[in-house]
């Protein structure tokens, strides 16, 4: 490599023309003082060695240089008189002579020497590209001297882990002259083991990278034969960290995994609402990033379940990466940031973003509509639909209407215009480009001088009351210019009246570039109607998800409902922050009796005023119906505190009950003693409840 450094240093001194043509004429003319100094018989056969040497070091330049100047002295030499214009036929002969032999000698060296420089530049860039190769392969690479454990070569990621600043560093150097002994011991013993093997030694070690952060790496050396002859050593280590990572994350979550699954129908139910507004809906959940995505069947106008998965916004930076279109991946990427997102939907309740997804023929637009449960504020709903149709409709429409100044900027923003406006960011002058006649109450000047001041001016009035002061807030010049050089727009979803009647508008801004300089395009959509469908159908999804947890006969939460409860706390158990709770079981006494003489209509009568009676008692807790005529509530808080009062209510209850020929109800109750799950407690409540239970059968009820 620093041999390579110095013949491209040496050449780029050559490369000066003026120099070539003063060096290669000063050595011309040395030769020639001499000849006629020295009165040498034969002259040529001195020029003919500068012409020589001229053309090797030079090339054409240096050639034609030497060549013109032995030329002149030949004339010179061989004219009557030194006249350069009368010549004996005999010396007229010489003349015609040299000229051949300066013309070949000349051609045939600057010949040799432009191929020389080809070979030469080929073989640099072959080098380079090599060395960039390697320095550019996600893995540390070497080579070793096996004779003497000296580096012979490496990549630039090996010279950082070795602490040099580049390879020239660590060539020429042992294990022991750059790690400490032990590390160096170890290399040491893994490089005899490759040399002792006929085929790769492949090992996982656990290794510091450069910064001292300990990593997990798969390391592979082998030897072999260099060019010379020389026996050496080949590594490679290769970062798997993340890869050991996921394997056992799916090892330990396979069985949370398969469990999610016996799910798949109360979500598939829920999705149906949207079937025929979607291709493809995501049900995420925030805080394990677990997500079902829903796919629409067209044949029946619904959505089934495609594929469950646990980790969502890293399956999207992946696939965005194979299937987004390269003009919109970026702005893909960035928009479905976990962070980013959460942020826009905390501020505007909905985020809405179009793009484009690759085909084997054409890319295809899609929306995506992405709201946050208002029932589950740890559940986002992420829709897509295909728009293509519309979009590409919208986008002829444009191009045949507008002029291509006019086009560039529709194209900057998205969605059906109320306005658009054209702002110098610097001065705040402004001018309307486009408005619809369907909002003639936004009446906004269509040229001024401080567009931001007029328009927090007209906001006073067109701005929904409820909605001004955040309005007031964000719209500021400092907070576009800072939100459009972070992210590359600033946006703000509120709502404005027209005509007395409140609507769904977005403000958008993007920084454009015209021949006058940097322009700020803002464009207010009209999202009226998205708005109201998306609340339209998230009222529904909570309303589908709250009927999917109440169990139908009592009112009361099933045991799915149980089921997602008991996972929330054993995630709290785990986690060490856990505060105190118990588990009531509560047995319904004589049920099969009741549906055996009465029939079935009267158990549920049976079971319904029960389950009341277990209400009234536990006013403040959460209560579950878990099986036939079994219930089980959660104990926290002020009822935990009073769980002695309560469970004597119950006791009290039952007396009366068999005093009167009441509903008995059996009582077992399980704390909380640092278990590792709520199974454990939910157990010692249930053989609680038919302790209680046999005691009632044998008519102890204190």
């Amino acid at each position: 490599m620093i041999k390579l450094k110095r013949e491209v240093a040496l050449l780029q001194m050559q490369a000066s023309i003026p120099k070539k043509i003063i060096i290669s004429s000063l050595i011309m003319l040395v030769l020639a003082a001499a000849v006629i100094g020295f009165a040498i018989p034969n002259p040529n056969m001195i020029l003919i060695v500068g012409l020589v040497l001229c053309s090797a070091m030079f090339g054409y330049v240096g050639g034609f240089t030497a060549a013109a100047i032995m030329l002149l002295y030949t004339l010179y030499f061989f004219s009557t008189g030194h006249t350069f214009v009368h010549f004996t036929p005999e010396n007229l002969q010489k003349v015609a002579v040299s000229l051949i032999g300066i013309a070949a000698d000349m051609t045939l060296v600057c010949g040799l020497k432009r191929e020389e420089i080809r070979k030469f530049k080929n073989l640099s860039e072959l080098r380079a590209s090599v060395s960039a190769l390697l320095d550019n392969m996600p893995a540390l690479t070497f080579s070793k001297d096996a004779e003497t454990g000296v580096y012979l070569a490496c990549n630039q990621a090996f010279a950082e882990y070795a602490h040099k600043k580049t390879p020239e560093g660590v060539v020429g150097l042992t294990d022991a002259e750059i790690f400490d002994p032990v590390t160096a011991a170890h290399f040491v013993q893994d490089d005899r083991m490759a040399l002792s093997m006929n085929e790769p030694y492949m090992f996982y070690e656990d290794v510091p990278d450069a910064a001292g952060n300990q990593r997990q790496f798969q390391t592979t050396k082998l030897k072999f034969i260099d060019g010379t002859g020389r026996l050496c050593t080949l590594g490679m280590c290769q970062d798997v960290t993340d890869f050991v990572r996921v394997q056992r994350e799916n090892a330990t979550t396979k069985e949370a995994y398969e469990k999610a699954r016996s799910s798949g129908k109360i979500y598939s139910s829920i999705a149906q609402t949207l079937a025929k507004n979607y291709t493809d809906l995501f049900y995420v959940d925030l805080n394990t990033d677990e997500f079902i995505e829903y796919r629409t069947d067209m044949g029946q106008d619904t959505m089934i379940e495609k594929r469950r998965g646990w980790h969502f916004f890293d399956e999207c930076r992946n696939e965005a990466e194979l299937y987004v279109h390269p003009d919109d991946r970026e702005m893909f990427l960035n928009s479905m940031d976990r962070r980013r997102l959460l942020e826009e939907l905390d501020k505007h309740q909905l985020f809405k973003m179009t793009y484009r997804l690759l085909g084997e023929t054409k890319s295809t637009y899609y929306s995506m509509n992405v709201t946050r449960q208002s029932s589950e504020e740890n559940c986002i709903v992420v829709a897509v639909s295909d728009v293509d149709k519309q979009v590409r409709e919208r986008k002829a429409a444009e191009r045949m209407k507008e002029e291509h100044l006019a086009y560039s900027r529709i194209n900057a923003l998205t969605g059906d215009f109320i306005g658009v406006y054209v702002v110098d960011p610097e001065s705040g002058n402004y001018r309307e480009y486009s408005t619809t006649t369907r909002f003639k109450s936004l009446d906004i000047p269509k040229e001024g001088e401080d567009f931001f001041a007029i328009v927090r001016e007209y906001a006073l009035r067109l701005v929904y009351p409820e909605d001004l002061e955040r309005f007031l807030a964000l719209f500021t010049k400092e907070s576009i210019v800072s939100a459009v050089e972070e992210s590359g727009f600033f946006a703000i979803t509120y709502r404005v009246l027209n005509n007395g009647k409140a609507m769904y508008a977005r403000l958008k801004a993007v920084m454009v570039e015209e021949k006058q300089g940097m322009r700020l395009v803002v464009g207010v959509n009209d999202i009226d109607a998205q708005v109201r469908q998306e609340e339209e159908h998230q009222r529904k999804l909570a309303q589908a998800q709250n009927e999917a947890n109440i169990d139908a006969l009592t009112g009361v939460k099933n045991k799915h409902a149980y089921l997602k409860m008991e996972e929330q706390i054993n995630r709290m158990i785990g986690l060490h922050h856990q505060s105190e709770f118990a588990i009531a079981i509560l047995d319904v006494n004589n049920l099969k009796e009741v549906n055996d003489t009465d029939g079935h209509k009267a158990g549920d009568e049976y079971l319904r005023k029960a389950s009341s009676i277990i209400c009234q008692t536990f006013k403040h807790s959460p209560m579950y119906r878990v099986g036939g005529d079994e219930f089980a509530v959660l104990l926290q808080g002020k009822d935990y505190d009073c769980l002695e009062e309560l469970v004597g209510k119950m006791k009290d209850h039952n007396v009366r009950a068999r005093e009167n020929g009441g509903i008995v109800i059996a009582c077992g109750i399980g704390k909380f003693k640092n278990d590792a799950s709520v199974a454990a407690v939910f157990e010692r409540a249930d053989e609680s409840m038919y302790e209680n239970k046999r005691a009632l059968k044998a008519g102890e009820f204190r």
